[in-house]
């Protein structure tokens, strides 16, 4: 009987292996609860091995992040926001707000990362949190006060109006994917953006009146 060599994966390869797996048992069941044991069982290699590409967790939820494409996106909205002289409100928002959607739609891994992190309140953990929901919330901050000040927003606290926006949208999220709501799945991720970031405009607009 013929014995079947096992394939030897390339370092970048091992690497993307384990970054795979650690998403997978970090979703399944938190970042206290999963050891580096667990992840070497799941990849076939040892602690050392992991060690060896990742010496820190902070190394690894780096990894992370930019498997989940994050950063490229952040990236792109910032030279929108910053960089272009004039945009549309809306569709920044909406681009946003579609992007969270579709990330947590096709990714649903990536969400429960996230919720694991603020409940665990992981000292590196932390570093997903601001990667993902404090920008989103401090981009909105911005464009609100920016609207505040050229009089298209009521007043008020832009970032109490941004939080509002995100758990708006970080509850669609949820209603989508954790608790898998049909009735959050009937639209599209830019569609179901899209009907966010207008109802949200609208109640912030100059004329919807004053903010309880």
């Amino acid at each position: 009987m013929t014995k079947h060599r096992r394939q030897k994966l390339s370092a970048v390869e091992r690497r993307s292996l384990i970054v795979h797996k650690a998403i997978e048992l970090f979703a399944q069941q938190g970042f206290r609860a999963t050891r580096v044991k667990d992840i070497a069982e799941r990849v076939g290699t040892s602690d050392a091995l992991v060690f060896q590409h990742f010496p820190t967790k902070r190394d690894l939820y780096d990894a992370i992040l930019d498997e989940l494409c994050a950063r490229r996106h952040f990236t792109e909205v910032e030279q929108l926001l910053y960089y272009t002289p004039e945009y549309d409100v809306e569709d920044v928002l909406q681009r946003l707000s579609a992007w969270l959607l579709e990330q947590t739609d096709t990714e649903p891994a990536w969400l429960r990362l996230i919720l694991y992190a603020a409940l665990e309140q992981d000292d590196g953990a932390a570093g997903l949190i601001e990667e993902h929901f404090q920008r989103i919330i401090d981009y909105v901050a911005y464009e609100v006060a920016e609207g505040q000040r050229s009089g298209k927003f009521k007043p008020g606290d832009a970032g109490v109006y941004a939080r509002d926006f995100f758990s708006g949208l970080l509850g669609l999220s949820v209603m989508r994917t954790v608790a898998r709501d049909q009735r959050y799945r009937l639209d599209s991720p830019r569609t179901a953006a899209a009907v966010h970031v207008a109802t949200f405009l609208r109640g912030i607009a100059a004329s919807g009146g004053e903010r309880n």
